[in-house]
Order: structure tokens, then C-alpha cells, then sequence
């Protein structure tokens, strides 16, 4: 938004510097992007000069003698090439030494035997406008001699605003002017309307027809008769020019500038052109076709909003007007449209028709469906002024969806507490009614009217915004937010705890279930397990909704199990799920409420890498579910553990293993057994881990520790022992770490092997052990020893010889 500082002024009294000006209306939201400061060196030797002879020159058809008056008796002889050259004429004319903004110098010089001492300009010549049909013509009321700067007001300084979408009330020279009355506290001064009717009645010559309120809630129109098109006045051309628009002529001049006056579009049509003389204002018909007034065939869509006469449109309404119905030359009659258009409607309007124009840029972010009038009676009177005409009696208006004025009760201490300030209430009413909201005090609080040209308030808060930047955001005191810094409570540790077992899962390719913790108690038949189990000591529902809902679980064994066989139904045989929740057991001291801790469960079935086209397929097995056990136990830092052959009732013997940390046995994991298999009709392999999830969490190790790069080099030993092949590798990994104590960094086992090379009952353990010390270099012959006392330990221990 361009602002002109001398028009600014016509409307509000202030005495500030640019810079305060800027920085004041900077800080109540209207940022000065910039402030242009026209360069008018080259214009210093241009002054108005008035034609006071008039002769054809003697050797030149098309050139004039013409003797130009610039005040105190001086007259200069100037040869001109204009057309409209004659007496009395007023124009700029640039003296000898004069370089102008085009580039070319001014000197004394011969024209056709005829000298020339000076030049009489045209508006590119001296870069004020396009019309280069003549030189331009200034006021009859100029002072002949008077510099053009001074004469023309070139020497005004326009501010460019970076305004925010929701203050579209500022998008005209009074909204500013508004704001800067209430920063200032001096008057706002609106121009006076006031002109003559004629006893035309204009709704007995015309009519307006919304077809759809939705997207139009309000068209007025004005009829003005017998005005005559005609150049404008230099003071609106400045003024049109400093707002980055360009003159066309008066009617269309009038209606650009009570845009930027009041903020709100207008528009007029030749009205003898209207097809019945009407006003239609309708969706446009699919297909239809419309030529705006810069001359481009624009294609329509049923979404878009057209003023039409009887026949067609003759306007994209809120956009551009028709090339049809175009103020001309030959117009003597004009319809003057005044009208509120819905904002998303005409925002995709232009983006669909690929336009951006100053109307559409406000129409968009709404414009003041009650101040439209006043624009509308402002346009007619400056028409009168400029062009002549009858304004007909009345306006037609036509307002199908009446305003209703946004009402929001403020609370003073709301404001106070929001800002940290001490601002009365008498403070705040009076910066509200700065900016022209109605205020009335009820009780302690204040009931406001939000004014119709301000959209963009509509609760409290706005209201609060308001005060803060009119009370002044350098006001209000700076201070450092209060914050509580709070330890993490048990439950934010286990929750965090959960979701790390979560992250383990998901990233096995598991699938987190969510089950009821009520079965029926035939699933301890089902799944094997003894009778004199403590899993068999349930808690009997009273009211249970059904039998199979009638205990509470001690095992998420079952629940998994189910589970598998829900997927198996809907045809979903490679499954990998998991579960964390509470199990319920009862207390040994006869307590009514169990003991309630937490397992975590998974199982896998099917075939494993089913879903990856690059990697091979293969169906699941016990180190599938193995390796889960191991991401767990890793992901969670739990302290030394060891997985050990087990027996347990519903896994196959020799495919069952138990989880211990020191001497805390955490869960078991293995192969379902065949049996319990076909009571839940599966045909296919199913492998479960059920882990103490609250157990093993007094196992973790939650404190992290950070340590320096080693600093000293690691020594790599790989050790293949021969051993009886019932001895677990768990018992081997354990000696190996008792005999290598602190200096074994890692160790893994990487090969087992029985074969043709290996004696009947023995098998082959193939260990990688990384030695290390933080203190110093390990050499060769202590890394030897260490090592060749874990062979005889492991000899000694369990018959294990070195592999050869």
C-alpha cells in the first residue's frame, strides 16, 4: 500500500519526521516497508510557463512560434511541435541547461532559422505520465515562473506499507490517516460530502437483481446523466500517480481515487450500453465468455460471480470490468456500481482467471459492507465536481443479507493480565474509540461495537491486540517468562520405558496389539499349562459379558495367541505382533487387589521378509523370535543377561529358552507345541516371547554414562573350542567373561558347527573376543596369556579342547 504523505495530511494534523512517522506506525502494525522520495535533480530547471503568442512558424508546417511568459516580464521564444499549443495555455517549460529525466539537454539552439530557448514539455518528457500526444497542460491557477516541483507537489514523499492480510481497513489514505489520529490523538478529518440531485428518480430508471446473496450481500448503484469525459485535473492526476496508478480520465479518475480514499472498489458502466438498463448480478453460466477492459477473452466457470445486464455479463464482479459497457469518450449517462462482494469467492476468482487488481486485492480481504455508501456518494460528488451531470435521486440498493454488528464484552483485568501491564479502564475505552469503535462501560467491563470496516476483530483477544499496540508494545515491561524446571515423575519414566520396548518392536517388523484383560478359562487347557500353575490362580469376573470374558488374564500367552488366529481367518498368515500390558495376580496373603505387573509379549509366524521384493523369503524359526528377544533386551540396557535352555509348558522341548538377568529369571521364549497348535487349528509354526516387562526394568540400566574416545588400540582373538554338545554356549560366554574379566571389551559367537570333523556328541564354538584396555597398550604376550588361561579354564570346566 502505497501512502502519500501530502494527501495523509489532508486528513490528520501531525508535526513528526519521516522516520518518527515511520517508526510509529511501524509499531502499531503498519510496517514502512520503505519511503520513496521522488529524485528531482533533473527537474530543478523546469517551471511553468504560460503561451502568451501564438504563431505558425515560417519554414515549418507542423511547428509553432510561441512566445512563453515565466513570470517578473520575462518572455522566452519557444519553438514547439505540439498540437495543442495556444493562448493562455499553462505547461511546463524546461529552461536552457536543463537535463530531464528522458536524458536530453536543453539549449539555445535554431529550429528552421527560428531560435528556441527553451522546450514546452510533455508528461514522458519529464517522466510524470504516458500521454505524449502534446504537452502537458497544468492548472489555470499556476503562477507562471513557479518551479514544476513546487507547482505540481513533486517534492511529496510516499510511503510503501507491508500491511498484514487482516487489516484491509488500512488499504486506503483514511484508514492510515485513522490509525495515525489515534497514535497523534489529533482529529481525524473525513471529507465532506454533499452535492445536488436532480428530481430523476434513479430507481424508476434502472434496477439491481442479486441472484446470488451468498456471494453478494449488498450492490448499490448511483445514476449520474449528462456528464462530458475529459481529461482530470492535475491534482488528481498527482495524487493517482504517487499510488502507482495512471489517469485515464475523469470518470474512471474518480472512481481509482475514492478507491485509494476509502479503500473500497468502484466501478462505472456507460449505461446506455447496459442491455434494459439493468443490473443482474448472478453466477456466471458454464462456458460462458467475457472481454475485460484490457482487451483479454476470458473464459468463465458457474463458480465465478458476473454483473450482468439483461443480456451478458459486463463485469467479473470484485475483479475487472467488461470492455463492452467501458467508460468512453462518447459516454454522457454512467451506472456507478458500490458493492460487497464474498471474499473467498472473488479470491478464487482471480486466482482462476490468473488476475491480480488493486479491487480484488482489497474485495479479498474484505471491505466495509456499510461504508460502500459513503464511497459511492464521494464518487458521485467528485464526478459532479469534474464532469458535469445529474446525480439521480436516491441510490438502488439492493442488500438481501443485512450486517449485523460484531458485539464483544472486553474484561480489563483480562487485559491486563494478557499484557503485564496497569492499563486503566479509562485508558482502553479511549484507545478503542481512537480507532472509532463504540464503547460503553457495563458494570467492570467494557461492551464494544466492532466497527463494520474492521473484519478481522471478532473476540476478546483481538480487542486485547487492539490496546497493545495503540497502549504501545515499547510500553509494556519486559519480562523473563516464568518457568518451572520439573523432574520427570515415575509415570513419565515408564511411559518413556514403554515406548523405547515400543520402538524395539517396530523396528523387528511387529505390530503393536491392544487387547481386553478378560478370557475364558479354558485357555489354560488349551495352551498346556499345569495345574498346580500359578498362572491358574485367576480372578472371577462377577458379572462377566460373556464365559469367554469371565477371568482376568495372568499370561498374555493366550490373548496372542487369539490374536494369530483372528489374522489366520482374514487370511493373513505372516503375522508378527506385540503387546505390553497388565496381568493380574492374585496376592499369596489372600489380598482383594492382585498384584498387577506389566508383560510385554510377541510372536511370530509365517514367512519372514514376505513383503521385500530383494531379499529371500523363508519361513520363521526360534532364532527369528531369539533375535526379537535380544533387540529388546539390548534397546532396553538391561545389565548382564543370559538366555538358557528352559522348560515350559506350552513350548516344544529343546525349543525353549528363559531370559535371566544375575539371578532373576525375566521370560521365557520358544516354538508353540504342536498340540497346542491344533487346538487353535493352526498348521503353521508359531514362536512367542512373554518377558516380565516390570521385572526387567529393575534390571536396566537407566543412567548414561559418557566416556572419551579409547585412546589405546583393541587387541582381536577368534577361539574355536570343541565341547559336549549339551553344554549351553550361555555357561561358555560366562567363563570366558569370568577368566577375561574387565580386559574383555565384546565377545560373539559367530560359528556352531557339528559335523564330519566333529566326534558324536560334541559341537564346535567359534568365539570373536575383543580385548581391550582403557589404562594402556595391551601387548601381545599379556593377550596371550589371558587367553590361553580361558582354554585351560573351559578345558578344566567342560572337557573343551581348541578346534584344530
Amino acid at each position: 500500500m502505497l501512502v502519500s504523505l501530502e494527501w495523509l495530511k489532508e486528513y490528520v494534523d501531525f508535526d513528526m519526521s519521516l522516520s518518527e512517522l515511520s517508526d510509529k506506525l511501524t509499531m502499531v502494525g503498519l510496517e514502512v516497508e520503505s519511503i520513496k522520495i521522488p529524485p528531482l535533480e533533473k527537474l530543478q530547471k523546469v517551471v511553468v510557463g504560460k503561451i502568451i503568442k501564438h504563431e505558425s512558424h515560417p519554414n515549418a508546417d507542423k511547428l509553432s512560434l510561441c512566445t512563453v511568459s515565466i513570470g517578473d516580464g520575462k518572455e522566452l521564444p519557444i519553438v514547439c511541435g505540439a498540437p495543442n499549443t495556444r493562448v493562455g495555455l499553462i505547461s511546463p517549460l524546461a529552461l536552457e541547461g536543463a537535463e530531464l529525466p528522458n536524458g536530453l539537454k536543453i539549449k539555445a539552439a535554431k529550429i528552421r532559422g527560428q531560435v528556441s530557448h527553451g522546450m514546452l514539455c510533455s508528461e514522458p518528457e519529464l517522466g510524470l505520465g504516458d500521454d505524449a500526444s502534446g504537452i502537458m497542460e497544468l492548472s489555470s491557477e499556476l503562477e507562471p515562473g513557479t518551479s514544476i516541483i513546487e507547482a505540481l507537489g513533486l517534492d511529496n514523499p510516499v510511503l510503501e506499507l507491508e500491511l498484514t492480510p487482516n487489516r484491509s481497513d488500512c488499504l486506503s489514505i483514511l484508514g492510515v490517516a485513522r490509525e495515525v489520529s489515534a497514535i497523534t490523538g489529533n482529529l481525524l478529518k473525513k471529507p465532506d460530502i454533499s452535492f445536488s440531485e436532480s428530481d430523476k428518480i434513479a430507481s424508476d430508471l434502472t434496477s439491481v437483481t442479486i441472484e446470488a446473496p451468498d456471494l453478494c450481500r449488498r450492490y448499490a448503484a448511483r445514476l449520474i446523466t449528462g456528464i462530458k469525459i475529459g481529461p482530470s485535473p492535475q491534482w488528481i492526476c498527482r495524487r493517482l500517480n504517487d499510488m502507482g496508478l495512471r489517469p485515464i480520465n475523469n470518470v474512471v479518475d474518480v472512481t481509482n481515487y475514492v478507491l485509494m480514499e476509502f479503500g473500497h472498489p468502484l466501478h462505472a458502466f456507460d449505461f446506455d450500453l447496459l442491455k434494459e438498463k439493468r443490473i443482474i448480478v448472478r453466477r456466471a453460466d458454464y462456458g460462458e465468455h467475457i472481454t475485460t477492459i484490457d482487451d483479454m477473452e476470458r473464459r468463465l466457470s458457474n463458480e465465478m460471480l458476473v454483473i450482468a445486464d439483461a443480456e451478458k455479463p459486463v463485469a467479473v464482479a470484485g475483479v475487472m470490468g467488461g470492455a463492452y459497457s467501458e467508460v468512453s469518450e462518447k459516454t454522457t449517462n454512467i451506472l456507478l456500481e458500490s458493492a460487497y462482494f464474498n471474499p473467498v469467492s472473488i479470491s478464487k476468482t482471480a486466482k482462476m482467471l490468473g488476475m491480480h487488481t488493486e479491487a480484488s486485492h482489497r474485495f479479498e480481504r474484505g471491505t466495509d459492507i456499510k461504508g460502500l455508501i459513503t464511497a459511492l456518494d464521494r464518487t458521485a460528488q467528485l464526478i459532479q465536481e469534474l464532469a458535469g451531470g445529474e446525480i439521480c435521486k436516491g441510490i438502488v440498493d439492493a442488500y438481501p443479507v443485512p450486517y449485523t454488528p460484531v458485539e464483544v464484552e472486553l474484561r480489563p483485568e483480562r487485559v491486563n493480565s494478557m499484557l503485564g501491564t496497569d492499563i486503566s479502564i479509562q485508558q482502553m475505552e479511549d484507545h478503542l474509540k481512537s480507532i472509532e469503535f463504540q464503547v460503553t462501560q457495563s458494570e467492570n467491563n467494557l461492551h464494544v461495537v466492532v466497527p463494520s470496516f474492521r473484519p478481522d476483530v471478532e473476540r476478546e483477544i483481538d480487542l486485547i491486540e487492539e490496546i497493545a499496540r495503540l497502549y504501545g508494545y515499547d510500553n509494556i515491561p519486559v519480562t523473563m517468562p516464568v518457568s518451572e524446571v520439573r523432574t520427570k515423575s515415575e509415570d513419565d519414566i515408564m511411559m518413556d520405558l514403554r515406548n523405547k520396548a515400543r520402538d524395539a518392536m517396530v523396528s523387528c517388523g511387529l505390530n503393536e496389539v491392544i487387547n481386553y484383560s478378560f478370557h475364558s478359562p479354558d485357555v489354560y487347557d488349551m495352551i498346556h499349562m499345569e495345574e498346580d500353575s500359578k498362572y491358574r490362580n485367576v480372578l472371577v469376573i462377577r458379572n462377566p459379558i460373556s464365559e469367554n470374558q469371565s477371568v482376568v488374564r495372568t499370561t498374555l500367552i493366550p490373548v496372542i495367541l487369539e490374536n494369530i488366529r483372528y489374522n489366520f481367518n482374514q487370511r493373513t498368515t505372516d503375522v508378527g505382533i506385540f503387546e505390553i500390558g497388565k496381568v493380574f495376580h492374585p496376592k499369596d496373603d489372600g489380598s482383594k487387589q492382585p498384584d498387577e505387573p506389566e508383560f510385554i509379549s510377541g510372536a511370530i509366524t509365517g514367512m519372514i521378509n514376505a513383503q521385500v521384493w530383494n531379499q529371500p523369503t523363508r519361513p520363521a524359526d526360534f532364532y527369528d523370535i531369539k533375535g526379537v528377544v535380544e533387540v529388546l533386551m539390548d534397546k532396553m540396557d538391561v545389565d548382564e543377561y543370559l538366555v538358557r535352555p528352559s522348560v515350559h509348558p506350552s513350548f516344544q522341548p529343546g525349543r525353549s529358552a528363559e531370559i535371566v538377568s544375575g539371578e532373576i529369571v525375566l521370560g521365557n521364549f520358544g516354538e508353540i507345541k504342536r498340540q497346542i497348535l491344533d487346538n487353535y487349528e493352526f498348521e503353521q509354526n508359531v514362536y512367542i516371547f512373554e518377558i516380565d516387562f516390570t521385572k526387567m526394568l529393575t534390571c536396566t540400566t537407566r543412567e548414561i554414562i559418557f566416556q572419551s574416545l579409547p585412546v589405546f588400540p583393541s587387541v582381536y582373538r577368534d577361539m574355536a573350542v570343541v565341547l559336549p554338545f549339551d553344554i549351553p554356549a550361555s555357561d561358555v560366554v560366562k567363563t570366558i567373561k569370568e577368566v577375561g574379566g574387565k580386559l574383555i571389551r565384546s565377545l560373539n559367537l559367530f560359528d556352531v558347527y557339528k559335523g564330519k570333523q566333529i566326534r558324536d556328541g560334541m559341537k564346535s564354538l567359534a568365539y570373536a573376543i575383543e580385548y581391550f584396555s582403557p589404562e594402556e597398550t595391551l601387548t601381545d604376550e599379556k593377550v596371550d596369556s589371558i587367553h590361553n588361561e580361558i582354554v585351560s579354564v573351559l578345558k578344566q570346566k567342560f572337557n573343551a579342547e581348541l578346534r584344530k
